[in-house]
């Protein structure tokens, strides 16, 4: 389209503008939007119709008005076969303007990253507010029914997130046109207070007055009854006008204009068919080959397309300007309208409209267009074995599934669609759109997939390729992966690498149902697998469920350690999956190992990756982790937040993200009061323990063990207990909480048995050398428990406070007040049951700062339960890792200096500094020292 003059350059030409007419109210909306973003006032507008209708007339009087009004103007458009380009009409608009609006360079540098959609989100909406306090923009983006999803995203939150910048967004829309994702922003703008015009057909004195202003006379009834057959649609009496000057059929003498004939002129009369047999025979075939290209195409695609040189297209692309169907846009051309590039690519035998949609592809291919560029016309075109069309596909599936996981699934699915049961690829296809399709949490469609694929694999290493990907944790149980990878490896004949890639998923998925020696057997093999394939994958999940194990050893140090090793792996996308358990067992080891601010952190990070990427699943696998770091931070309602609106268990089987989820929403319920939800929980846990995994029975029998201490039943709560490891692998946030009810019911039922394994438990909690604080700390609180010795509890009480686990430091505090008082040291007791109300009160336990309290009135002292709101903003609302991270800001630290110093990543020290900027309500590090001035 080319730069925005300012004028009427929307198209690409420079018109002459006839008065609009009859859009007086949509006039008056636009003047008074344009008006208050030249006084600073942000809005969106979006103007919605049907073809033809006058939204392009619209956006028209934007631009003048905006020009006259002193407001930047920056075009974008989306088209039909630029879809599956990511961001193509957001940074056609920004990026390509004259002075371009954004670093397009560090754009070139994130390529098709993850990081390209946090980006747009971030660092261009930055750049947007930047020029914006410079001069106020409109920022047009026409045909967003053709937007990529990418776009149609970010739409969502840049044009909602600042009001109070002076940007004008301005968007057209096809009534009707567009998929879910389209009506999905759509209903997102108009929510957040969009104005929205919906066009409709112009009355019959407005389109009077339009066939007054092209004829420059006073039209006749005979001109108007002729006029009025166009149903009120502004393009349509354009195309009447125009016809009836081409055939002759208009006279105007004394400022009078009359018709002769009442027939339509032949262009609205007749099919495009005809209208195309009309032109001279090399421009009839230019138009017809131009309606299978891109909606804009330049001269030399043509004539690749028509095997000519350029030159030899001048005669014929000078009759189709002449005839109004294409114009010239910028250094390109397109047709006039969409309504005539449609209308010419319907006059087209189908299958004929298919195969030269298909050469176009090949074409552009052949001079250098990237695959995504394509992808639209392949999908469309191709036909079963096309080669080079499945290899684009796969091509373009893989430079969008990090900004875009679903429309990666389309394209990808595409490709297995195509790919023949008996070619090599088969299975490699069909794994890598089952992988896509659940990333994209489309579970139902991967599974019928892959199910389908194995009906008819040609060979066992598209069976095992296809197995491979089949099995999902938040889908499938543990005993149906280990089926699925068992399956694959008793198949001949396959692959070493996907051999060792089933072995390292085996050894994981055995490690969650307490196979320790199988498990541990099998990571050693897949380790030594990946060693000689050098395959990323096999290496990553053999080496993370060896650090799993460490960490069920009682070594947790060196558990995170390795974790974190993996975690700095470069990433890769044929290694996905890998990269993200890894990341999400990195994330919970922290919090196992006391870490709990840098959990707290990593699983910020990884929330906003997955959100980046599209990718649903891993987001839902960072919500149930978050919520158990939640949990270990005593944010409770946080914790809730973050589980509660995921799926329900479903009927086919309990995953172990499920019972997480039960998990985590049982111990919020148990400590916040809620008994609607405790009963909930209780009913899933009694529904899942005897039919899932070691790891769901695990999970479920701490729930109902819980729950029964709680309602003081002790031997229920024994028997729930005696079934199940205190410790187990891998550890979770929840299993220091497992050894202190194992130490409070021992003694409590008498469990001789019981007794013993927790003291086992404390001992592998103090294997390692120098010890966790926070496992040497909760061994202490078992051990103090069990022996009824108030020192250690209140020495355990003193270890825990310096922790970041509240709510252990709170019970412990709980229990040495309690043993306090039994030995007659009220004094002492009140003020570990103080301190442990308080902190309960802190974090929203309003159950147990009851129970605190009852134990306080016998020693004489009253507590009242008083809600109040933790703070959200301000410096009472920073964690302590966040607080030392803006210390050394302050100080003049870089991120890089602030990672050394307190050995953190710097991703994860960037973390925290957009965290702690967020809650300051500050944006740069001289506000930061300007407060902290301020502060002193």
């Amino acid at each position: 389209m080319g730069p925005s003059t300012g004028l009427s350059d929307v198209g690409g030409q420079r018109l002459v503008i006839p008065p609009i007419r009859g859009r007086a109210d949509e006039l008056k909306l636009i003047g008074a939007l344009v008006a208050g973003v030249a006084q600073g006032r942000g809005g969106v507008l979006v103007i919605e119709g049907p073809p033809g209708i006058g939204k392009s007339r619209l956006l028209t009087e934007v631009l003048v008005l905006a020009d006259k009004c002193g407001v930047r103007t920056l075009f974008g458009e989306a088209f039909e076969y630029q879809q599956t380009v990511p961001f193509f009409s957001l940074f056609m608009a920004t990026l390509r303007a004259d002075a371009p609006v954004a670093d397009a360079e560090a754009l070139r540098l994130l390529g098709s990253s993850a990081d390209l959609r946090f980006w747009v989100v971030h660092d261009l909406a930055d750049a947007i507010a930047a020029a914006a306090a410079e001069t106020p923009l409109a920022i047009v983006l026409e045909d967003i029914h053709w937007a990529d999803n990418g776009t149609l995203l970010a739409l969502r939150s840049l044009a909602t997130a600042r009001p109070g910048v002076a940007v004008l967004w301005v968007l057209t829309a096809r009534t009707g046109a567009g998929g879910p994702a389209v009506q999905e922003t759509l209903s997102v703008l108009q929510h957040a207070g969009a104005s929205v015009v919906r066009v409709g057909a112009m009355s019959a004195e407005a389109v009077a007055d339009m066939v007054c202003d092209a004829v420059r006379a006073k039209a006749d009834v005979s001109l108007l009854n002729l006029a009025a057959k166009a149903h009120g649609n502004p393009f349509l009496v354009s195309e009447l006008i125009g016809g009836l000057g081409e055939e002759g059929r208009l006279n105007v003498s004394g400022g009078r204009a009359v018709t002769t004939g009442d027939g339509l002129p032949r262009r609205l009369g007749a099919g495009m068919q005809q209208r195309l047999d009309l032109l001279p025979g090399e421009a009839s075939e230019v138009v017809r080959v131009a309606a299978v290209l891109p909606d804009r195409f330049s001269a030399g695609l043509l004539a690749a397309m028509l095997d000519r040189q350029p030159a030899s297209l001048l005669s014929a692309l000078r009759e189709a300007v002449r005839a109004d169907l294409l114009v010239e846009d910028g250094e390109r051309l397109r047709f006039r309208h969409d309504l005539l590039r449609e209308a010419t690519r319907q006059s087209l035998p189908q299958s004929l409209r298919r195969a030269m949609e298909r050469q176009s592809a090949s074409v552009m291919l052949g001079m250098g267009a990237a695959p995504a560029e394509v992808a639209t016309q392949l999908a469309r075109s191709a036909e079963p074995g096309d080669r080079e069309a499945i290899g684009a596909l796969r091509q373009a599936a893989q430079s969008v599934r990090h900004s875009d996981a679903s429309a990666a699934a389309d394209l990808s699915k595409r490709a297995s669609e195509l790919v023949s049961v008996d070619d090599p690829d088969h299975g490699a296809v069909v794994a890598e759109t089952v992988e896509l399709l659940n990333r994209a949490s489309r579970y139902e469609e991967a599974e019928e997939l892959a199910v389908a694929a194995l009906s008819e694999a040609a060979s066992p290493e598209q069976e095992a390729e296809i197995r491979l990907r089949l099995g999902t944790f938040t889908k499938h149980s543990s005993e149906r992966r280990v089926e699925e990878n068992r399956r694959a490896l008793q198949l001949r004949d396959i692959s070493e690498l996907t051999r060792a890639r089933h072995l390292a998923w085996l050894a994981y998925n055995l490690m969650l149902q307490d196979h320790a020696g199988r498990a541990r057997e099998a990571a050693d093999e897949a380790a030594a697998a990946a060693t000689s394939t050098g395959d990323l994958e096999s290496r990553i999940i053999s080496e993370l469920t060896l650090a799993l194990f460490d960490c069920g050893d009682g070594y947790a140090g060196r558990s995170v350690s390795r974790l974190g090793a993996l975690c700095a792996l470069p990433y890769t996308s044929d290694a996905t999956a890998a990269h993200d358990l890894a990341a999400h067992h990195y994330a919970l080891q922290l919090a196992v190992a006391g870490r709990v601010d840098d959990a707290t952190a990593q699983i910020a990070e990884g929330t906003e990756h997955a959100r980046r990427e599209g990718n649903a699943m891993a987001r839902n696998m960072w919500a149930i982790f978050g919520g158990l770091v939640h949990i270990a931070a005593g944010r409770l309602s946080a914790a809730r937040a973050a589980v509660e609106s995921l799926p329900p268990p479903q009927p086919s089987g309990v995953t172990e993200p499920d019972i997480l989820r039960t998990l985590i929403l049982a111990e919020v319920a148990m400590r916040a009061d809620d008994r609607n939800l405790l009963q909930q929980m209780v009913s899933c846990a009694r529904d899942a323990y005897p039919t899932g995994s070691s790891f769901v029975r695990r999970a479920s029998a701490h729930v109902l063990a819980l729950v029964a201490w709680q309602r003081a039943d002790v031997h229920d709560a024994m028997r729930w207990l005696g079934g199940i490891t205190i410790l187990g692998t891998p550890m979770g946030t929840n299993v220091l909480d497992r050894v202190i009810l194992g130490a409070r019911v021992a003694p409590a039922a008498g469990d001789a048995g019981l007794r013993a394994r927790v003291l086992q438990a404390t001992e592998v909690l103090e294997r390692e050398r120098p010890p966790v604080p926070v496992f040497s700390g909760v061994a202490g609180y078992a051990r103090g428990i069990l022996e009824r010795d108030a020192a250690a509890l209140v020495a355990a009480a003193d270890v825990l406070h310096s922790s970041e686990r509240p709510l252990l430091y709170a019970a412990a505090a709980e229990d040495a007040g309690a043993e306090l008082a039994r030995a007659d040291r009220a004094d002492e007791a009140v003020d570990q049951l103080n301190a442990a109300f308080d902190t309960y009160m802190r974090h929203e336990a309003l159950a147990d700062a009851r129970r605190v309290g009852r134990e306080l009135r016998r020693l004489g002292v009253e507590r009242r339960i008083v809600s109040q709101p933790r703070a959200k903003v301000g410096w009472d609302s920073l964690t302590d890792s966040e607080l030392k991270v803006v210390d050394l800001i302050a100080r003049g630290a870089t991120n890089r200096d602030v990672a050394t110093q307190l050995h953190l990543s710097p991703h994860t020290v960037k973390t925290h500094v957009r965290n702690a900027f967020a809650k300051l309500g500050i944006t740069s590090r001289t506000q930061l020292a300007q407060l902290m001035r301020g502060s002193d």
